[in-house]
């Protein structure tokens, strides 16, 4: 059953209202963090990309300087024509200084280069501590580093630690492979950047970034913070064409994050941002959404209660009147001052109880009645026996005078008298019908004798079927009346037959016949109610298609045609006379 049947109209309005309320709430709670946490990462992608752009451009100028300072001493140190296996001692010291002021001199010109590593063959001793270190070309493929520049002339070596004279330090470092004139593989000369000049351009004076340094591989040159990244994100990055652009990342964890990147030629500069920091703002006014909502709640809520309980009075007062409706004192106690809907409820309700009062005192006064009535319908039940016993006397009497015809003509009267009253029923079997309009026409026959001849005729399937009481004796009567008025002699036809399913009666006579305006005559003081009783008891009875008709003869004389269903017993009568006229 549906909860507004069953639950209370203020608990029913109240909740729906808090309902409503708190959904409200969580939808827009909702559509403003998604909005917010939306416009966040897009504000904080574009500064972040701006910045990385311009961070990224100072480390290309560096990164690219270094490659130059690498590419320029490549070309410088064939020109010296050092070689430690030919040359006589002296001339190999000045030719090794002559080197080695050659790479010391880049680490002079820039801070960014801290030391200079040359791996040649038969390297000379030189000072450790100073800048540059010759070391064994035999040993290069020793080196961490080395896979990455066996298959390419130059690469750039991610933060890696190299062991010096003075401890371990961290270092980025540039490697090139040196050829002569004749394309011969002769040297690598690698150039070392301390990863905290590397790691200071990449933060770029902001405290509490994520961000990393990537060659053109994907392999990572130096990073600050605590990025993660993972190649198949590095494969989607790669995906773009932009130089600079943001993507929405979830790492293996599932935590998420915000990368965004900025391409300078080779190298990529990208930062990663927890999506928890960036959307901290929209979780903070969701919060607040979410306090100030409730508090709305709760204040809205006072308010529902109390616009629920103004709503629900007058239904409340209306049901408590109902329950007190047999009380004389309870409708006056409606209240009379609402004016809205509630007042014309009031009122209606008012006029309806006073209706149903009036109902009331009207069927005790019609209970009074019938109770009379019944009183009355007792004592009238005498008046048959009083009516019976004294024909019977008078019948004695006519026999003792020696009046056989008033005699017979008492008998016949009883008789009729008999069958007209039958003990109050409604409809009688068509053969008791049949009898008494025979008892009317031998009381004519006594009056008349010779000139009155009649026949009654009736199948023999209609001995069990129920006509409506004194349906025939009127039209007997009227013929006599009416059509032999005035004449010396007459005659009469009954017959009864079943036809169709329906019975068909007809009733003629050979009198003067009736006048075409018959139906259209005013009504007299005298005669016509018998007829007009049986048709209006035929119509309220059975309706279409079943009445009566009358219509006068070529050959003289009036023929009456009585149409009625077939009534086999009387449960289905009862079913089908519903109407009742009490006009015969």
């Amino acid at each position: 059953m549906s909860v507004f049947k069953r639950v209370r109209i203020d608990r029913l309005f109240f909740g729906s209202f808090a309902a409503f309320i708190a959904a409200l709430l969580l939808v827009f709670t909702w559509i403003s963090y998604s909005i917010t946490s939306r416009e966040l990462a897009n504000n904080t992608s574009y500064y972040q990309q701006d910045l990385l752009n311009e961070l990224n451009k100072q480390l290309d100028i560096q990164l690219n300087s270094i490659e130059q300072m690498s590419l320029a001493a490549s070309r410088n140190i064939p020109s010296i024509g050092f070689d430690s296996q030919v040359m006589d001692p002296y001339e190999r010291l000045r030719k090794k200084e002559e080197l080695r002021n050659l790479l010391a001199n880049i680490t002079y010109s820039t801070t960014m280069v801290h030391s200079i590593y040359y791996y040649m063959e038969n390297p000379v001793e030189i000072d450790p501590q100073g800048p540059v270190l010759f070391n064994d070309f035999a040993k290069v493929k020793d080196e961490s580093w080395y896979p990455a520049l066996q298959n390419n002339d130059f690469t750039w070596i991610g933060d890696h630690q190299v062991q010096t004279v003075n401890g371990k330090h961290r270092y980025i470092s540039f490697a090139r492979k040196l050829y002569n004139n004749s394309g011969k593989y002769y040297g690598v000369l690698l150039l070392n950047v301390k990863t905290a000049e590397i790691e200071n351009l990449i933060q770029g004076g902001t405290n509490g970034r994520s961000r990393m340094l990537l060659d053109a591989g994907g392999r990572t040159l130096a990073s600050i913070g605590n990025p993660a990244l993972d190649p198949s994100e590095m494969e989607r990055i790669r995906s773009y064409e932009g130089k600079s652009d943001y993507i929405r990342m979830r790492a293996s964890n599932g935590e998420e994050s915000l990368l965004v990147w900025s391409k300078a030629h080779s190298d990529w500069l990208i930062e990663v941002t927890p999506w928890k920091s960036i959307i901290l703002g929209s979780v903070r006014l969701a919060y607040i959404l979410i306090a100030t909502g409730l508090s709305a709640i709760f204040i809205a809520s006072f308010f529902t209660l109390f616009l629920s309980r103004q709503f629900t009075k007058p239904i409340r007062q209306l049901l408590s009147i109902m329950k007190r409706v047999p009380a004389e004192d309870a409708i006056p106690s409606l209240p009379t001052d609402y004016k809205n809907e509630f007042g014309h409820l009031f009122q209606g309700y008012r006029r309806q109880m006073e209706r149903i009062r009036e109902l009331l005192l009207s069927l005790q006064a019609q209970h009074k009645r019938q109770k009379e009535a019944e009183i009355l319908a007792l004592q009238a039940m005498i008046n048959p026996h009083f009516l019976y016993n004294t024909l019977d006397q008078l019948n004695w009497l006519a026999i003792e005078s020696g009046q056989e015809k008033i005699s017979k003509m008492l008998s016949l009267v009883g008789k009729m008298f008999r069958i007209g009253l039958s003990n109050g029923e409604t409809i009688i079997l068509v053969p008791d019908e049949m009898t008494h309009v025979e008892y009317y026409l031998q009381i004519q026959k006594i009056r008349w004798g010779d000139r009155l001849t009649y026949s009654i005729h009736m199948d023999e399937e209609l001995k069990y079927l129920y006509i409506p009481r004194l349906t025939l004796q009127p039209f007997v009567e009227n013929a006599f009346i009416h059509g032999f008025h005035g004449r010396r002699s007459g005659e009469i036809r009954i017959e009864a037959k079943a036809v169709d399913g329906e019975i068909v009666i007809t009733i003629t006579d050979n009198g003067v016949g009736i006048q075409p305006d018959w139906d259209r005559q005013k009504r007299r003081k005298t005669g016509g109610y018998g007829i007009r009783n049986v048709k209006e008891r035929i119509a309220a009875y059975f309706g279409d298609p079943y009445g009566v008709s009358m219509m006068k003869l070529e050959s003289g004389g009036t023929q009456v045609t009585i149409v009625l269903p077939r009534i086999a017993n009387k449960e289905e009568a009862e079913g089908r006379f519903h109407v009742e006229n009490p006009d015969y």
